[in-house]
């Protein structure tokens, strides 16, 4: 007859409920564990009131929680916690409840129906150092998806000020041509007239109703553009934007640090860079790990049973210390080897190239930018000459002494000039930006406003005299 052992019931109600238990999971928890590196700790900006203008800080905080693809970073960067801590496991016995049923044909004065109930208990003594690399490698993976999760938040921020400047870039094109179609259609009413007076050629006429019909034309092509801006700004964003004012909280400060010092900040900053660092290191215990299955494992085994009918059966316990040194294992391990030290040469080649192009964007951003200094200054004069080319243009056209052709023309220079030196302003912001970016410097949160006055806008004025 069966023989349970005393405090057996109490062992297996002591169990079951740690079973049961161990099958719930906290999934706000879980992805509390990677909102809390996204989130900054800082409150983010009060939501704007219904029609109250949307500004560039309120988006980015936006981004940051209801884009989709740092969702899916951060679960990968849960999965290596995860990982990390079954690593960690094999530090730790395991614990299994394994009951057994032995039954044969009967057989003279044997015992041929026999049930055992062991709780079987082992333990990893010793596994040549490669439980202990394993565990540092998984370590330094879960920094290296905490930095591919932080870096993949600071590309998703570029992209949404990308996106919030082409909007504010193509509604202020859609400002200029609309001014400057308003003086052209004043002009075609103009020439009709004096075409139908006889003080104007027929071609005078056509061309004057064609600079229109051109202006018109790029006015509707502004008008699609900020409309599919729109729609690409509320995708990155998560908010649906409509037709909701735009205002630009970004500024660009007046000095900068010298390109020294913005290579260093990058050499700290830069989240990719960090992530390579990390993939080297852990590269790095693989070869450790791997080394390790030359050396020799020893491992516990203990048995205990509950119920016992098998041979002996006053048996309470069983152990057995066992120990492995591989002798011949055909080369699997020396392979294993070889692989790890490749795959360490891999890392640190993607870290020295990872290094060497954060450094090109650096210097790329920073010529960017001073250009773009130098573009505006040489814009802000065309459009001022231009402005003065067409009122010559106008004047001599109405005393007799110009052409149309003339006029068209020099309208045509200062709507280009205008429309360039419009789009080079927002372009200055935005190379600002990606020098954040490049920087490791881009975060929710942008740099202040800096008290100076804006400097006045050429293309605010009438495109025509």
């Amino acid at each position: 007859m069966s023989r349970v052992r005393r405090g057996s019931i109490c062992m297996l109600a002591a169990i079951l409920p740690t079973l049961m238990g161990g099958c719930a999971v906290d999934q706000s928890g879980e992805v509390a564990l990677y909102r809390q590196v996204l989130d900054e700790p800082a409150p983010p900006p009060a939501p704007p009131a219904p029609g109250e203008a949307l500004t560039l800080e309120m988006l980015l905080w936006q981004a940051n929680q209801n884009h989709e693809s740092l969702g899916l970073r951060g679960e990968s960067y849960l999965q290596a916690i995860i990982a990390r801590r079954r690593a960690a496991s094999a530090f730790m016995p395991t614990i299994n409840l394994a009951p057994s049923h032995f039954r044969q044909d009967p057989v003279s004065g044997a015992d041929n129906d026999r049930t055992d109930v062991p709780v079987a208990g082992r333990l990893n003594v010793f596994n040549g150092f490669s439980d202990l690399a394993n565990y540092r490698a998984a370590g330094q993976d879960v920094q290296r998806q905490r930095a591919l999760l932080l870096d993949a938040q600071a590309s998703l921020l570029l992209d949404v000020a990308v996106a919030y400047y082409r909007v504010l870039r193509a509604e202020r094109s859609v400002e200029v041509l609309r001014g400057s179609l308003s003086v052209q259609e004043e002009r075609v009413r103009e020439i009709r007239a004096r075409g139908r007076a006889g003080l104007a050629r027929p071609l005078d006429v056509w061309q004057t109703e064609a600079q229109a019909s051109a202006t018109r034309v790029s006015l509707l092509e502004a008008r699609n553009d900020v409309v599919k801006s729109r729609l690409a700004l509320s995708l990155l964003s998560g908010v649906e934007i409509g037709q909701t004012p735009l205002v630009d909280d970004a500024t660009v400060p007046p000095d900068l640090p010298h390109v020294q010092a913005l290579l260093e900040a990058a050499e700290q900053q830069r989240q990719d860079l960090a992530a390579a660092r990390a993939a080297v290191e852990a590269a790095r215990l693989d070869v450790d790990a791997a080394i390790g299955r030359y050396y020799p494992s020893v491992t516990l085994n203990v048995n205990y049973f509950l119920s016992r009918q098998s041979n002996p059966t006053e048996s309470d316990w069983n152990a057995i210390l066992s120990a492995n040194l591989p002798l011949f294992s055909a080369g699997t391990i020396h392979a294993d080897v070889r692989a790890a030290w490749s795959a360490l040469r891999q890392a640190q080649l993607a870290e020295s190239l990872t290094r060497r192009t954060i450094q090109q964007q650096v210097r790329t951003a920073v010529e960017n930018l001073a250009s773009s200094a130098q573009r505006i200054a040489e814009l802000e004069v065309q459009v001022a000459a231009a402005q003065q080319s067409l009122r010559q243009a106008e004047e001599s056209y109405r005393v007799g002494l110009g052409t149309n052709l003339e006029r068209v023309v020099a309208q045509n220079s200062l709507l280009a000039a205008q429309l360039q030196l419009s789009s080079a302003r927002f372009d200055r912001r935005m190379f600002y930006l990606e020098l954040l970016r490049v920087t490791g410097g881009l975060t929710l949160r942008l740099p202040p406003q800096t008290a100076a006055a804006p400097a006045a806008d050429p293309t605010t004025g009438p495109a025509a005299p």
